[in-house]
């Protein structure tokens, strides 16, 4: 449907209600707004894949009813438009930040040295101390760090949790707190434990034998 034909005051009645009426309210902003919402998270995130897009989107949502919920949003002093697409560019602005801060985060010490705990034991043990004594870490963390956006969108975040946690790798319960305070997704243990297990079989998997030589 076309911005035009909304009936944006109707939207503003809402977002100044009770809680059912605000819940209404977000529903028709999801309906009407979602593609304008994510062709600006677009626009500003450019290296943001499809899972990226649907996480920052998620976030403009709760953050528009955050607002109203706390009664921060006055139709009488911004329209409504402006309102959303102002989130909706902060929130990417926000990705972009947390994205950037991960990658200064990564100290190669502690990414070698919680990885070497994950695989320690298995059968790429070997090969992981024959590559410290080679001098490889890098190879390591080019392979570690290309794997994250090649994710599924659980294992993902599950994987970006535990990469902002190194060097304590955390347990599920712990990682299923952090998905609901960072992420506003209540994940039962048992999907966190199945995304934990595929995290850490990938990585294994990105340390290729072949890639050391004999």
């Amino acid at each position: 449907m076309d911005d035009s034909t909304i009936d944006l005051e109707a939207i503003d009645i809402y977002l100044i209600g009770n809680e059912e009426e605000i819940a209404e309210g977000i529903r028709l902003i999801d309906a009407h707004f979602r593609e304008k919402i994510i062709g600006i998270i677009r626009k500003k995130a450019l290296s943001a894949h499809q899972n990226d897009l649907l996480d920052i989107y998620q976030n403009v949502i709760l953050s528009i009813l955050e607002c109203a919920k706390k009664g921060n949003y006055w139709p009488d002093a911004q329209k409504l438009e402006s309102f959303i697409y102002t989130i909706a560019y902060r929130r990417a602005v926000d990705w972009l930040r947390d994205k950037s801060r991960i990658i200064e985060e990564y100290n190669t010490d502690l990414v070698v040295e919680s990885t070497k705990e994950i695989i320690c034991g298995s059968k790429y043990n070997e090969i992981w101390q024959k590559a410290q004594s080679e001098g490889k870490r890098s190879l390591i963390l080019k392979n570690i760090r290309n794997l994250i956006p090649k994710l599924k969108h659980r294992q993902r975040q599950v994987a970006e949790i535990i990469l902002r946690n190194f060097p304590e790798l955390l347990d599920l319960p712990s990682i299923k707190d952090q998905l609901l305070k960072r992420y506003g997704e209540d994940v039962t243990t048992v999907a966190i434990k199945r995304a934990r297990q595929e995290v850490y079989s990938k990585i294994k998997d990105a340390l290729p034998i072949d890639d050391y030589g004999d």
